[in-house]
């Protein structure tokens, strides 16, 4: 078996694609094709003008891949592009990931945030922040705390579905976020500060500042803050 090495660079400079060990960025630096590789990480900026496969990703800084992702671990302490599709297990975000196409992955914990231009499905989604869907979000349980910016989601479906305004010091401040979807479908669904056309589910909470043209429920529905439902029926 061929010993794998590992790639450094430092300040500015590039380096072909290949397999490596550990991939360590300092500075700027491009790999100028497919990488394979355990660890990578960049303090700086960074470019990947192919795909990248690796067990972890961390990203100081800025990076932008070119075509797709693959990882078991990727974590974002700053800016983190994907022209293509990603397929991550874990991923944690403290700054912003982009993605051109397709995410899939289990445990999605955002902070910041978070666009898809394309399908995004998981296990668990937990976002801090905003996001922005292309297509759908489906994941088992959902979590989503509002902050002062707006997220857009085509679809969201799940199994239990939250979405919640974030607690201010003022209480008299008027909170700009809201989340604008077409459709939500889930098992228990409770919205708080929610856009949406159609609100399907068995048990549904509306909260506050929601507008809602139609809420179907199949065992409860309740409108816990007098928020705008134009129409609402048992199924």
């Amino acid at each position: 078996m061929k010993e794998q090495y590992n790639l450094s660079l430092n300040g500015s400079g590039n380096s072909s694609g290949g397999v490596y060990n550990n991939v360590k960025i300092r500075g700027e630096g491009t790999i100028l094709d497919d990488i394979d590789c355990d660890v990578f990480k960049t303090y700086g900026t960074s470019e990947i003008q192919g795909n990248i496969k690796t067990r972890q990703v961390t990203v100081f800084g800025e990076t932008k891949v070119r075509k797709d992702l693959h990882s078991e671990n990727v974590k974002v302490y700053g800016t983190l592009e994907v022209g293509g599709m990603a397929a991550v297990t874990r991923t944690k975000v403290r700054g912003t990931f982009d993605i051109g196409e397709n995410f899939t992955g289990e445990e999605i914990d955002v902070a910041g945030g978070m666009n898809v231009k394309g399908n995004l499905e998981a296990e668990n989604f937990n976002l801090n922040g905003a996001c922005t869907i292309i297509g759908m979000l489906n994941a088992g349980k959902i979590n989503i705390v509002l902050r002062y910016e707006h997220s857009n989601v085509e679809e969201i479906g799940g199994e239990k579905i939250t979405v919640r305004k974030k607690s201010s010091f003022f209480p008299f401040s008027k909170h700009g976020g809201f989340l604008k979807t077409r459709v939500i479908e889930g098992d228990e669904i409770y919205l708080e500060y929610t856009k949406a056309d159609v609100v399907r589910g068995n048990n549904v909470t509306i909260g506050p500042g929601c507008e809602i043209s139609v809420v179907e429920y199949h065992e409860s529905y309740k409108n816990a803050a007098q928020s705008l439902v134009k129409e609402y029926k048992q199924i």
